[in-house]
């Protein structure tokens, strides 16, 4: 059975013995909220110019406002034995898309417009967004995004295709993917592993455990872990590195070699390899606080590059002192402070 389309500003969803149906008309660029105390929202596009709803729970208690510009629906909350109901959504492809569910997945195709979907357990899974994007679940699966992208998760994990805008990802733990990020990347990991495969903008990332890497960075990089490797390919700015366990690799490939290209890479237990441009200026200091006796540990891959003694006179004569060397090349520059407890530390000539 199913209900006409409203005649009023607002009407109320009665329980029906069936499917509970509420079909609303709707602006091409208009907006759905939908908000469902618990639920599976399954979205299916058209072409047509209205709402529609299907709750597969007669129990559920459904209030509609429909609006020219606006659809508003929300339900009341069922009793717990009644288990979680699934919503069909069919709406514009060009509707904004704004869904909460506080236990459930949601589901999205294709849409032209903007989405804004959220629910506190459960998978979110969506097709290409042409708009901008603000995700919160556990779970996230997505295709390309038109715009911004912002997730925020209790955990779990992120896969994300391309991005036309900035990206934001929190999470207190989940590892995060993302393939061509065309604008600049903030991430804040409470524990988990990120891998952005280019970014045309800058990139800031935190995580307490995790591996952070990427391909291409094109603007300057700085990233944090308490326990895991870092590792990216290419980076076209200035560079923050730091991790507690684990090694540090980079590659610098400045589009400028006039531009702010100085240097922080710390490890507290690790190896650190760069590669640097040969025409670079820098100037650059290379401590190790516990090398490995007899063995150098400090690698500089420029010829003729200055080295002065090391900064602790009796390094000779104690065996296990820190080892240390300041290089500067092409008359010097940028400052470039490498730092590593127990590990090598690699100062080599980029491709």
């Amino acid at each position: 059975m199913k209900l006409p389309i409203c005649l009023t500003a607002c009407c109320l969803i009665l329980l029906l013995p069936f499917s509970l149906f509420a079909k609303c008309p709707i602006s091409a660029n208009g907006t759905l909220k939908l908000y469902a105390p618990a639920g599976n929202l399954q979205v299916e596009t058209t072409g047509n110019d209205s709402v529609e709803v299907e709750v597969s729970n007669r129990q559920v208690n459904v209030e509609e406002t429909c609006g020219t510009n606006t659809v508003d629906i929300k339900a009341e909350r069922t009793p717990l034995n009644t288990g979680i109901p699934d919503w069909k959504i069919r709406a514009p492809r060009s509707v904004t898309l704004d869904l909460t569910t506080e236990g459930g997945n949601i589901q999205v195709p294709d849409t032209n417009a903007e989405v804004r979907l959220r629910t506190s357990g459960g998978k979110v899974t969506t097709g290409n967004i042409k708009g901008n994007a603000l995700i919160r679940g556990t779970e996230v699966r997505t295709g390309n995004i038109g715009g911004s992208l912002e997730w925020r998760g209790l955990g779990g994990r992120l896969q994300v295709g391309d991005g036309n805008g900035n990206a934001e990802f929190y999470t207190a733990g989940g590892d995060v993917s993302a393939g061509l990020i065309r604008g600049s990347v903030k991430a804040e990991l409470g524990s988990g592993s990120i891998n952005i495969r280019e970014t045309t903008g800058d990139v800031v990332v935190s995580t307490q455990a995790g591996d952070i890497s990427s391909d291409y960075v094109h603007g300057a990089f700085d990233g944090t872990t308490k326990s895991g490797n870092i590792r990216v390919l290419r980076v076209g700015s200035w560079v923050h590195a730091v991790t507690g366990v684990g090694d540090i690799v980079f590659h610098l490939v400045p589009e400028k070699m006039g531009g702010d290209l100085h240097i922080k890479a710390i490890a507290a237990a690790g190896d650190i390899t760069m590669y640097l441009p040969e025409k670079m200026k820098a100037t650059i200091d290379a401590v190790i606080e516990k090398p490995a006796l007899n063995a150098k540990k400090i690698f500089s891959d420029f010829p003729g590059a200055a080295i002065k003694a090391p900064a602790n006179a009796f390094r000779s004569i104690i065996p296990g002192g820190p080892e240390q060397q300041s290089i500067t090349i092409n008359g010097g520059g940028n400052n470039i402070n490498v730092r590593t407890s127990n590990g090598t530390i690699k100062i080599l000539k980029g491709n």
